[in-house]
C-alpha cells in the first residue's frame, strides 16, 4: 500500500466517522443539520487554518468549491426527478 493510497483511505475512514458524528450530533441536539452543518465548517476550516496555515487552507477551500459549485441539494434533485402528482 503506498503513502498516498493509506493517505486516502484514512481521509475515507474519517469522512465516515465525521459523517456518523454529524447525524447523531443532531439527533441528540435536536439542532437543524443546516446549523451543525455550518458550525462543523467553521470549525473545520479554523482547526485546517491552525494546522496547515492560510494558504493552504485557502487554496484547498477553492479547490473543493470548485468542485462543488454546480451540485444540487438532494431536495432539488428530489424534486427535479420527481413525477407530477394531480390533474392541471
Amino acid at each position: 500500500m503506498t503513502k498516498k493510497t493509506n493517505k486516502t483511505e484514512q481521509a475515507e475512514q474519517a469522512a465516515t466517522l465525521i459523517a456518523e458524528a454529524l447525524l447523531r450530533i443532531a439527533d441528540e441536539s435536536g439542532l437543524p443539520v443546516e446549523a451543525i452543518l455550518a458550525g462543523a465548517h467553521a470549525q473545520i476550516v479554523t482547526m485546517m487554518v491552525t494546522t496547515m496555515g492560510g494558504p493552504v487552507t485557502a487554496a484547498s477551500c477553492e479547490r473543493a468549491a470548485a468542485r462543488v459549485r454546480t451540485l444540487p441539494s438532494l431536495k432539488a434533485l428530489s424534486l427535479a426527478v420527481a413525477a407530477p402528482e394531480g390533474h392541471a
